[in-house]
């Protein structure tokens, strides 16, 4: 039956950044072009191509009839015929061409791990208490080889008809002769032999699980350790014809086997069950509606090439498991879990994912004798065999990610580029993901050029394209969808509002925008900034003082990036009228000339305003009031008496109308200032009073008193008038 609901999924550092274009509070235009946008979505039978093409898949078709849990070994014999290994009840299922599957062998052991042919012999591994068992023609099936050890994970059989068997715990590998007499050959320091393969010259190929390790060995059986993986199990090889071997090795963290022997994969998998929640339904970047998975745990497999001449170099990594690659004419070929993805690794180090499917993991590939774009593969939870057909799926379907347009909005046209029969339909919702809650879809679209999009009003929306076929049309492909969109405003916001102490200005600094034009207009500058790119304001310089000025400062911000302008208002404390200060302000501070209002405390409110990129009532504005600003311009006076000794002094009264009394300072003919401190040793009130001592030939008329208030007004007198 046909395969559905294929993932369209990508491996960790595949993603790119957001595909949507926004141009501040106008439409926004969500664009999906490349491979990696289309990597975000999920699909039934779409190959994404590395120039970011959707085209229909192969048509893929299970050629099971039943579900086993598990398929965990997959080999082919002669005349095409499949034979697969199950896990969960020991079974070895022969497919043929044309005929229904049948059960050609079923163990008392629960899993059949590893599978392998020679000639008209088909050898199954079981595990655990492992066996191996031979099935020859229509002979019932024997044991052929019973290891001591308690897995048997890998099978491999040579030119000669010898059977090579990795097992473990502990690691060793067999050769087995054709009439069943077998002999140890090498004891690796390893908890495990988990792969096997014969590469183009006859050299058997051996990984090791703890460590991770591959070794070739000789025609004297003398091993040589190709590659040191670094990680904990070399999960599987393929050597190509020219030589080169693909290798892919795997690290999990986060499993710990609960009858403490081993850490393989393979071990930890085979208890898996449908229902279990490994993770699976989660991806980096896609969406699979109606799903929610926990974190999925910490895991990384890695892809290595060793060249003939014993070179290697790690090609890629991912955070899914690899369980089988397969080389191919033009890269490799790997098979994965726990998502069911299969990816394909090009020469060129390019990565294509190829299709994924409905099943937690794809455990194996069948090595054909014909070269193959995809050969058949088998999968675990639930398990198939799959075969790749001539045709194209009839079916195909492409989903894209969910779209957060994180408001409510409204729908534009949407339009796309393709060739073919290619149909769009869209949905929308206010969950992230679709569930019941969402429209139903809304379509077909026709026209490439543009419709507009009928989906109720929401914040997230999706769209779907489906495949048709047609013998007199050319084959469909989909290389862009664009979908636009008016997101609802919101309203700007300002966070905070600074009061500098009376008379502190700020140097203006170099402007290193278009506004620094000599001769162009802030207006006109302003109108050439691009949209949604409001000027950065430029740090303050220099600090200075002058006298009767008040800098304000505020920050605000748009949740749309909009440009925004600012309007300020004050009003006297205890009064309700707010009166206008100064509007379209571009920056976000401004010095207010206090000589223009009478002393007094007052709120300043700041009003940030998105209308320069806002249409009517679409316009929103946010504000909020300042701090008191105290606004005193008036010095203190000055009341002096002189006061008989002995000894002699003058008493000074110093009264202020709205500030406290910052210091008092005297003057003799001429010389230095010298502080003086209040009697009440505090200078903390507007009236304040102190005294100054005198020396008995001391000139009066020749002392000078200043006072001086907290907001800088200054007053300076004669002590005693001529």
């Amino acid at each position: 039956m046909p395969i559905s609901r294929l993932s369209v999924l990508s491996a960790a550092g595949l993603l790119a950044a957001a595909s949507s274009v926004v141009l501040a509070s106008g439409p926004t235009f969500w664009t999906v072009a490349t491979s990696n946008d289309f990597l975000k979505g999920t699909s039934e039978g779409v190959y994404v191509s590395l120039t970011g093409t959707l085209t229909a898949g192969p048509s893929l078709t299970n050629r099971l009839t039943s579900t086993p849990a598990q398929i965990w070994s997959l080999a082919s014999g002669d005349g095409g015929v499949l034979y697969a290994g199950t896990g969960g009840d020991g079974r070895v299922i022969r497919l043929r061409e044309g005929q229904p599957e049948e059960t050609l062998f079923d163990s008392e052991e629960s899993n059949v791990f590893a599978m392998a042919t020679s000639g008209s012999r088909v050898f199954a591994a079981t595990s655990p208490d492992g066996k191996v068992y031979l099935i020859e023609g229509e002979t019932p099936a024997r044991v052929f080889f019973d290891p001591t050890e308690t897995y048997i994970w890998a099978l491999a059989a040579d030119a000669d008809g010898r059977l090579w068997v990795g097992a473990g715990n502990p690691a060793v590998l067999y050769r087995v002769s054709p009439d069943g007499s077998s002999q140890v050959i090498y004891r690796p320091p390893a908890a495990h032999v988990v792969s096997l393969a014969v590469d183009s010259t006859g050299r058997l190929l051996a990984g090791t699980e703890s460590p991770g390790r591959l070794y070739r060995f000789d025609a004297q059986d003398r091993p040589f350790a190709l590659l040191d993986s670094g990680l904990a199990e070399l999960r599987a090889i393929s050597p190509h014809a020219n030589g080169t071997v693909y290798a892919a090795a795997v690290a999990r963290t986060d499993e710990t086997p609960g009858n403490g022997e081993t850490t393989s994969v393979a071990v930890t998998l085979a208890s898996a069950t449908p229902g279990r929640n490994d993770g699976a339904g989660a991806s980096a970047g896609g969406t699979n509606a109606g799903t929610s998975s926990p974190t999925p745990p910490t895991r990384r497999s890695a892809l290595f090439q060793i060249d003939p001449d014993g070179t290697w170099e790690e090609i890629w990594s991912t955070a899914d498991l690899v369980y089988d690659v397969q080389a191919a004419a033009d890269g490799v070929l790997l098979a994965t879990g726990p998502a069911g993805r299969l990816y394909k690794v090009e020469r060129s180090l390019n990565v294509l994912l190829l299709t994924g499917v409905d099943a937690r993991q794809i455990t194996r590939f069948a090595t054909t004798r014909e070269p193959s774009p995809l050969p058949p593969f088998a999968t675990a939870n639930p398990g198939r065999v799959i075969d790749a057909g001539p045709g194209v799926e009839s079916a195909a379907r492409f989903l894209s990610h969910v779209e957060d347009t994180r408001s409510v909005a409204t729908w534009g046209q949407i339009r796309w580029e393709s060739t073919g029969p290619v149909t769009l339909y869209t949905r929308s919702g206010n969950t992230e993901r679709p569930d019941d809650s969402w429209s139903e879809w809304a379509g077909p679209y026709t026209t490439r050029a543009g419709e507009v999009v009928t989906s109720p009003a929401a914040r997230f929306v999706q769209w779907r394209a489906d495949f048709g076929s047609a013998p007199s049309v050319p084959a469909a492909e989909l290389t862009a969808v664009t979908l636009a969109y008016l997101p609802r405003n919101n309203r700007p916001t300002v966070n905070s509002i600074t009061v500098h102490p009376p008379g502190v200005v700020f140097q203006r600094p170099f402007v290193n925008d278009e506004s620094a034009i000599a001769g162009l207009d802030e207006a006109t500058a302003d109108a050439r900034r691009p949209p949604g790119d409001p000027p950065t304001p430029p740090a303050p310089g220099r600090r200075m003082f002058q006298k009767g000025l008040q800098s304000i400062a505020w920050r605000a911000e748009d949740p749309d990036s909009d440009r925004l302008v600012f309007s300020l208002q004050y009003r006297r404390e205890g009064e309700p009228i707010w009166r206008d200060l100064r509007s379209n302000l571009a920056d976000g501070i401004f010095v207010w000339d206090t000589t223009t209002v009478s002393d007094g405390r007052y709120v300043v409110r700041v009003i940030a305003s998105d209308h320069p990129t806002n249409v009517g009532e679409r316009a929103l504005a946010g504000e909020r009031e300042s701090d008191i600003v105290t606004i005193d311009n008036t010095p203190p006076s000055l009341t002096i008496e002189r006061q008989p000794g002995p000894p002699a002094r003058l008493q000074v009264r110093v009264v202020d109308g709205r500030s406290p009394i910052q210091k008092v300072e005297y003057s003799v003919g001429g010389g230095p200032w010298q502080l003086v401190y209040p009697m009440d040793g505090l200078a903390d009130s507007p009236d304040e009073r102190y005294e100054i001592p005198l020396s008995a030939d001391a000139d009066v008329r020749r002392i000078v008193i200043r006072a001086t208030d907290l907001l800088q007004n200054l007053v300076s007198q004669q002590a005693i008038a001529d």
